[in-house]
């Protein structure tokens, strides 16, 4: 005998089933608007229907739901439709995103090879740089810069070289709203990181000399994509006899060299 509780758990367990199965059927849907959208351009309704199958009025309908999201616009001829601006943007950021550590890693192996320090690929959030790669380095293990952790962008190699390569009126917007956090190394002056941008752009690279670890050296080189984009940084830290001692020069080739062949490998042209 199956008693209420027992029927009430079967019966929420049956539509749960039949609001996934739903779920599904309804992404499949999206999915296949936006792959029409996206390989055919601007389309109408009607040829949307035609391909996928559906009929005219649950077409409109989704299309109407995707619309008010952003993720579709209504296109300049009457009756069509265009993939909206907001999924324009979200694909080429998630390309970007996907395409920048693919691109960096031969290159991070490659500098920890050569000069045996740890290597790092970072990116900008907000006023700090994130570490989103990093391979060990055999000498030291610097406990700053772990994977996944953070640095204002006035401190470090990889930061600095973001803030100096960013568009001057976001260098001043990072400025004006960086704010301390507990364990950050000591900011500088305004006018001191003023002139280090300066200097960091007149270089292409950035050095840093101890301000984040006691003993601890780094270099840093930006990273462009094909559309000459600033979406990165890779650096080197590692004892300071290892970075900038009798082999700085080399380093600072290697780091640039470095920096160049991941921004080639996002597209960049030679030059640009």
């Amino acid at each position: 005998m199956i008693h209420d509780d027992e029927r009430i758990t079967v019966v929420a367990k049956a539509r749960a089933s039949d609001n996934d199965a739903a779920g599904v059927e309804l992404l499949a849907k999206v999915d296949a608007v936006v792959t029409i959208l996206e390989r055919r351009g601007e389309t109408s309704a009607a040829d949307i229907a035609a391909l996928t199958g559906e009929p005219l009025s649950s077409v409109y309908r989704l299309l109407q739901s995707l619309t008010g999201l952003g993720w579709v616009d209504r296109g300049w001829r009457r009756g069509t439709y265009r993939l909206g601006l907001s999924m324009l943007t979200l694909g080429r950021r998630l390309e970007d995103r996907l395409d920048i550590r693919e691109a960096a890693l031969p290159t991070l192996r490659a500098l920890l090879a050569d000069i045996g320090v740890t290597s790092y690929l970072c990116v900008r959030r907000g006023p700090r740089a994130v570490c989103v790669e990093r391979l060990e380095g055999r000498a030291v293990q610097s406990l700053a810069m772990q994977l996944g952790s953070s640095l204002p962008l006035y401190s470090g190699a990889a930061p600095r070289s973001l803030l100096a390569f960013l568009p001057v009126a976001e260098q001043q917007t990072v400025l004006d709203e960086a704010s301390d956090v507990v364990g950050d190394p000591p900011r500088p002056a305004r006018s001191v990181i003023e002139t280090d941008i300066d200097q960091v752009r007149r270089r292409g690279y950035a050095v840093s000399d101890g301000d984040v670890t006691p003993g601890i050296a780094a270099l840093g080189a930006p990273v462009f994509n094909h559309r000459g984009d600033l979406v990165a940084a890779i650096s080197v830290s590692g004892l300071r006899a290892q970075v900038l001692g009798d082999q700085e020069r080399r380093n600072i080739e290697l780091i640039r060299a470095g920096a160049q062949a991941v921004s080639k490998a996002l597209g960049q042209e030679d030059g640009s």
